[in-house]
């Protein structure tokens, strides 16, 4: 998993043959068909429906581009393929239990504070200070002209292709860390508030309604302890009394409420609007990476993740990956957990899902951050599937037994499940005994 987040982070490209390969690539390229042999064989917990709606995406987009392209194009179907689909197979073979999950939350962690120094000087500079390092000797990423500067900042790229990505990506951290932290609330709200400092750094708006989401959920769960059913249903009630009394759909409220410019949240409602008209004209296999029909003064590039997928493949292959992700969020709230413990990361692991599955209907991601998205969907899988148990396990935490405890969890803030290790800060918070979640070109 280190080496994972290590080329995650690497800002680097060669291009090989016409395709261009980043190292995360290449690790996906190398492992994408072993881990999904192991998954597929049970080697690492029951095969779920969730994994074979992915399987049956990952086809989907093989076929769907080339029955739009030709047979010229299968090499890049088939890296589109595992850039898309490997993260998900990734996460889902590298996190197997409670232990391998806080260890994710600690590099992710670990890797927005080396970040923050060279963050925080683009901030305010407007330097790439990594990339300008390794542009020396590969390709690697630059400041475009839609990532301008706001409030007389410069918007944050960090080491990936947009601030919108790099946002994302330390979106994610910020209800885990909540729900991971032990004791003391310094510690649990100093790390939620360092994520979302992070991520404000970008100075986008789909990563702070990401913050906004999380923060949201966190603050009714604390409320009403846990009240989700009612949660769900007055959310539902809210959107169609909000459909039925405004002339504007609650989306678009919230595109138009949620953006730095109006400007911005305009075009992105321009371009669902053209967008869906594309999906419907090519609802089986999509339009692929041709161009699609739309205004001239319209920007092709298309700010929603789920509208371009179906775009790009149809909505066949949408279907399978919006099924998939339903299935998914399904068997978490159906599996029985006993433990205090596993409870909590449940909590922030699906409340940051559930903001990060929202957020993309307004904003696309790509990269190694797409990657990082799929991998932290497998990553949830263990759990309600563990070894010989079914989706639903009644024990989820179930885990083999470590033979000593790692270094990460000896000197993190994060609980390490062995006991013998000393405490941290940045783990369940439990006093018993009982210890207690778009601009892509395709290249």
């Amino acid at each position: 998993m280190p080496l994972y987040f290590c080329v995650t982070l690497m800002p680097i490209a060669l291009t090989v043959a016409g395709l261009r390969l980043s190292p995360l690539r290449v690790m996906l390229l190398v492992l994408f068909v072993p881990y999904l042999f192991q998954i597929f064989r049970g080697a690492i917990g029951r095969t779920t429906a969730v994994d074979v709606l992915m399987m049956l995406h990952a086809l989907w987009i093989v076929v769907a581009l080339f029955v739009v392209h030709g047979p010229e194009k299968l090499p890049f179907a088939g890296i589109t393929m595992v850039e898309l689909v490997g993260g998900y197979f990734m996460g889902r073979a590298l996190v197997r239990n409670s232990n391998d999950y806080r260890r994710m939350i600690r590099l992710l962690l670990y890797s927005m504070i080396f970040l923050f120094p060279f963050a925080l000087i683009e901030l305010f500079t407007g330097r790439l200070v990594i990339p300008s390092i390794v542009g020396v000797a590969f390709e690697t990423i630059h400041r475009g002209s839609s990532a301008y500067g706001r409030m007389g900042l410069e918007r944050v790229y960090a080491v990936f292709e947009h601030p919108i990505l790099y946002g994302m990506f330390c979106s994610l951290a910020i209800a885990n860390l909540f729900y991971m932290a032990r004791g003391a609330s310094f510690w649990r709200y100093s790390g939620m508030i360092f994520a979302i400092g992070m991520t404000f750094m970008s100075l986008s708006s789909a990563p702070l309604l990401a913050c906004g989401l999380q923060i949201l959920m966190i603050l009714w769960d604390k409320i009403t302890k846990g009240a989700w059913k009612f949660f769900i249903i007055l959310g539902t009630i809210s959107y169609v009394v909000v459909d039925l009394l405004s002339n504007r759909t609650p989306l678009t409220i919230l595109i138009e409420t949620l953006t730095f410019n109006s400007g911005t949240g305009w075009t992105r409602i321009a371009i669902f609007e053209f967008g869906i008209q594309n999906a419907y004209a090519h609802p089986i296999f999509g339009l692929g990476f041709n161009d699609w029909e739309r205004p001239f003064w319209l920007t092709a590039s298309v700010d929603n993740f789920w509208l371009l997928t179906t775009m790009r493949y149809g909505f066949v292959g949408a279907g399978f990956l919006v099924a998939a992700f339903l299935w998914h969020f399904t068997c978490l709230l159906r599996a029985k957990i006993n433990d205090d413990t596993t409870r909590r990361i449940r909590t922030g692991y699906t409340l940051t899902l559930a903001a990060t599955c929202l957020t993309m209907a307004t904003v696309h991601v790509w990269g190694a951050v797409g990657v990082f998205v799929m991998f932290y969907l497998g990553a949830g899988a263990w759990l309600y599937t563990t070894p010989g148990s079914g989706d639903t396990a009644d024990t989820p935490d179930q885990e083999t037994p470590n033979t000593g405890p790692s270094a990460a969890g000896r000197y993190s803030r994060f609980e390490s499940d062995d006991h013998s290790a000393p405490h941290s800060r940045f783990a369940p918070d439990d006093r018993s005994s009982l210890q207690a979640s778009q601009r892509d070109t395709g290249r």
